[in-house]
């Protein structure tokens, strides 16, 4: 039989076929067709891919906090063999930490798994780095011994945490053999690392064993159960009034947005839901307190903005310690301080919240000792303007963990005017403030009053500047420079840089071709309860503009309304005194970010009246997702 003879009976056939099946045939040969060239599209990409990891530079990240997470939604992975390295395998929300340490925010809303976050084609390991060997260009990593990267003893497990100490419950913690992580080692070509910080305790006794930190989702998680814990305790009837009022005491140490924006959620659930749920407690008898150690709350806000959330919190019944030291923590109380008073005083409390500030992970202090001596910074890994590591080639970092170090203008006088240049007029003035005003920030606020810097700078009144007038100006200008707050904002610019640098590097461009990392002020914003917001948009004309706000000089800031759209929280409300059973096992924590903003000369703010059932920009989880 030939293929003659094969094709006319098959033509034959189709024909005696009616026309519906015959196209019902025609439609399903092409859809299995088309699958199987998908299929086998797919299958050849993919084993394309693994021959180009040999081929690839490997990109290994070490963390999955803002900056991380915005690399690696910006890397092209087409050029990268990308890995990303981390003890928690999942992005956490961090402004939203004091929300849901109430119940506001349920955990599941700020908290996003990192693999589909990220996509498919970077690799992730969940574990913790522990050494790396920059002239090897290689690192070490285990599994982290600890789930929480502050606090590792078992005591410091609020009681609800602990399913053995639930009594009549069959439920317990178990010590199964499902965590067995082996240490591993892995080279790489481009090392980034975006670890974070930890909290800093100022080495006060008693801190580590007896204070809640904020940092973390299980410490949110903690903080909501210790919460529950001490109404609970009151609520019992044979409790004496003293123990009483000790139970229904608060303590919130720091007075930046952290400190103030737990304050501000913990008098909300209390006006708000203390009543329903326990109606046998006097809400009187309750106290908040806020201890701050410098003299105003939200110091790195415009003094305006310090003084609006003081006077509301009286409002709201929240006492404010300024100028106070916290000397020791204890589990029943506080031990305080006045500035300038030598008698220390007793403050008791049934719960202590920790929001003081950060400092260097151990790991970022070996790897600054690692490096070498241009690590002169304590507190942080000191990284050029590009981001690059100083001392360490194919080397970065980003976020809490680094500092970028800006070149001082005053010390390059000599390489910005051409060579023997005893003086310049206003138009070279102008020129050269316009021209270096990019390679070197401080200069930006004297070329946008160019007129005004060049007459200040001109003693003689001449109308041209010595090169030493220059030189006074440019000192004055390098006094301005301040390090990059500890900011999710900052982290996140940060990330999208270096992934859009790491391209440009792939792809071929020179690296004399690339500008250096600028950071963009977008304003800030702080919740100080009762509906309220403030927030600070210093340095952001744009957004200033858009949303029709101007520098506010009464002494109560306007109020405004906003789009409508209910977030998550006001849609189910307030669980505040929900029972937590324990953590769930696949998170583990090591890194966050803390709020705080840059000092400036001027700014501008707004109170603005949030309405739970209008106020939104979209969901909660998906409008700051949208920010990376």
């Amino acid at each position: 039989m030939n293929w003659e003879s094969i094709r006319g009976m098959a033509t034959s056939g189709i024909r005696t076929v009616p026309r519906r099946r015959r196209r019902g045939l025609i439609i399903s040969a092409a859809v299995v067709g088309g699958y199987a060239a998908y299929i086998y599209a797919w299958r050849e990409n993919l084993f394309s891919l693994e021959k180009d990891h040999e081929n690839k530079p490997k990109l290994v990240v070490l963390g999955t906090g803002w900056a991380s997470v915005a690399l690696l939604r910006n890397i092209d992975t087409k050029l990268y063999d990308v890995q990303c390295i981390s003890p928690r395998n999942y992005f956490l929300m961090t402004p939203l930490l004091p929300s849901v340490s109430v119940g506001t925010v349920e955990t599941r809303t700020v908290v996003e798994p990192v693999r589909p976050l990220v996509g498919t084609n970077i690799k992730f390991l969940e574990a913790e780095c522990v050494d790396v060997d920059p002239e090897k260009k290689r690192v070490v990593c285990q599994s982290s011994p600890s789930f929480d990267g502050n606090q590792t003893k078992e005591s410091q497990f609020s009681q609800r945490d602990v399913a053995d100490n639930i009594g009549g419950s069959s439920s317990r913690r178990v010590h199964d053999g499902a965590r067995t992580r082996p240490p591993f080692e892995l080279d790489y070509d481009v090392l980034v690392v975006a670890v974070g910080a930890e909290n800093n305790t100022f080495n006060t006794p008693g801190v580590d064993s007896h204070a809640h930190f904020l940092k973390e989702l299980p410490d949110a998680r903690r903080i909501r159960a210790a919460i529950s814990d001490c109404f609970e305790s009151a609520s019992i009837p044979s409790q004496t009034e003293e123990e009483r009022k000790r139970l229904l005491s608060f303590v919130v140490v720091g007075g930046g947005p952290t400190g103030v924006e737990f304050a501000a959620e913990l008098s909300d659930m209390v006006h708000e839901d203390l009543s329903k749920n326990f109606p046998q407690l006097n809400g009187s008898e309750i106290r908040i307190s806020l201890v701050e150690a410098l003299d105003q709350i939200l110091s790195m806000y415009d003094h305006k903005i310090s003084e609006y959330t003081e006077k509301h919190f009286d409002r709201e019944n929240i006492s404010v310690l300024n100028s106070t030291f916290v000397k020791e923590v204890k589990q029943t109380e506080v031990v305080l301080q006045k500035r300038g008073l030598p008698e220390k005083h007793s403050l008791p409390c049934g719960m202590v919240v920790w929001a003081t500030g950060i400092k260097p992970r151990p790991f970022v202090n070996s790897l600054r000792k690692r490096v070498g001596p241009l690590q002169s910074n304590p507190r942080a890994v000191v990284t050029d303007t590009y981001l690059g590591v100083m001392g360490a080639p194919s080397m970065y970092a980003m976020g809490d963990c680094s500092s970028i170090q800006m070149p001082k203008v005053g010390d390059a006088v000599a390489n910005l005017v051409p060579e023997g240049t005893e003086e310049l007029d206003f138009d070279e003035f102008a020129a050269l403030m316009k021209d270096r005003m990019h390679e070197y920030p401080q200069l930006e606020s004297y070329a946008q009053q160019v007129k005004a810097s060049f007459e200040k700078a001109d003693l003689n009144q001449d109308g041209k500047l010595q090169i030493s007038e220059l030189k006074s100006l440019l000192d004055e200008a390098d006094k301005l420079l301040r390090p990059l707050p500890a900011t999710a904002q900052v982290a996140n610019q940060e990330g999208k840089f270096l992934a859009q640098r790491l391209n440009k590097l792939a792809r071929g461009t020179d690296e004399k071709d690339l500008e250096p990392f600028r950071y963009r002020h977008l304003g800030s914003l702080a919740y100080v309860g009762g509906d309220k917001a403030v927030i600070d948009f210093s340095g952001t004309g744009v957004l200033q503009k858009f949303f029709g706000l101007e520098p506010s000089t009464e002494e109560e800031p306007s109020t405004c309304g906003a789009p409508s759209t209910s977030p998550r929280w006001s849609r189910f409300g307030r669980r505040s005194f929900l029972p937590s059973i324990g953590f769930d096992q696949s998170y583990s924590d090591v890194t966050s970010a803390e709020s705080s903003l840059p000092d400036q000369s001027s700014r501008s703010f707004l109170a603005m009246t949030l309405h739970p059932a209008s106020f939104q920009l979209g969901s909660t989880d998906d409008l700051l997702l949208r920010a990376l």
